[in-house]
């Protein structure tokens, strides 16, 4: 297995199991102490995915690049209109208001963002204290990691930058927006999903969803920063060239730069050519 398929898939396995004690009742522990037992919210069954079809109209206009000077002009007006039932991660608050900005339906929904040492780079799934409730009454924690050794530290997303942090911060609210519409026993199917090969295309359905919500270019960027990083690591470490790691890099769960472009040449909200300039 390569150092970006170790680096996510290893440490969702291992989430996996606490999500299914927890979902089936076998015990409880305190909410503190549940910010660290993180489930990956790659845990669906592409079967039961609503399907998002790539020439749908996005909810927000797509941007190219959303600058971080810019936006943070607009601060309290996201703050107001999508900061709402939300805790927002210390030092990445603005990110996740322009991200949130692109979910409508998420705007009155009970989101916290936990920013902690857990060993996973981030995750999302709905709090399991709320799991007995309707999907939009749940609330859903997005899960920050806050330390990660070695050449793993570009998945953190304080070493990203701010286009690529909304595009990723994005992915996983693309999560809590499925969840929205599932019940109980539709989680704990998606559970079992992660122990299986449905677990690559719940991930790529999750992409396409954002795409649709018009994130495309923040996780092109950042899908492109993450594999350009590790290639130049891999490459210093070995004498090999990028191009050769980079292969073995996108063989992951999560799409590569060429197939998220694929998809958003697909979608006339973008407006782009087959052709795109990375």
């Amino acid at each position: 297995m390569n150092i970006y398929a170790r680096s996510c898939v290893i440490p969702y396995l291992f989430s996996f199991s606490c999500f299914s004690i927890l979902t089936l009742g076998f015990y409880a522990m305190p909410e503190s102490a549940m910010a660290t037992e993180l489930v990956d919210s790659s845990l669906a069954s592409s079967a039961l995915e609503k399907p998002y079809g790539e020439t749908q109209q996005a909810a927000v206009s797509p941007v190219r690049n959303y600058s971080e000077a810019q936006q943070r002009q607009h601060y309290e007006q996201l703050l107001e209109e999508f900061g709402q039932h939300k805790t927002l991660p210390e030092g990445f608050e603005l990110q996740a208001l322009i991200a949130l900005s692109h979910y409508p339906e998420l705007k009155t929904i009970k989101i916290r963002f936990i920013v902690d040492d857990v060993s996973i780079p981030l995750s999302s799934r709905p709090y399991w204290a709320s799991l007995h409730r309707s999907g939009k009454k749940r609330t859903y924690l997005v899960v920050i990691d806050s330390h990660l050794s070695g050449n793993r530290d570009v998945l953190l997303l304080k070493n990203q930058p701010f286009n690529a942090q909304i595009g990723i911060l994005g992915h996983e609210l693309a999560h809590a927006v499925y969840y929205l519409e599932r019940s109980l026993l539709g989680i704990i199917g998606d559970g079992l999903c992660q122990l299986s090969s449905c677990r690559i295309e719940f991930e790529r359905d999750t992409d396409r969803r954002l795409i649709t919500y018009g994130l495309g270019w923040q996780r092109l960027d950042h899908a492109s920063f993450v594999r350009r990083r590790f290639a130049q690591e891999l490459s210093l470490q070995d004498g090999t060239t990028e191009s050769q790691p980079q292969q073995s890099i996108t063989k992951s769960a999560y799409m590569d730069p060429a197939q998220l472009q694929a998809i958003m040449v697909m979608n006339p909200t973008y407006g782009i050519k087959a052709s795109i300039e990375r």
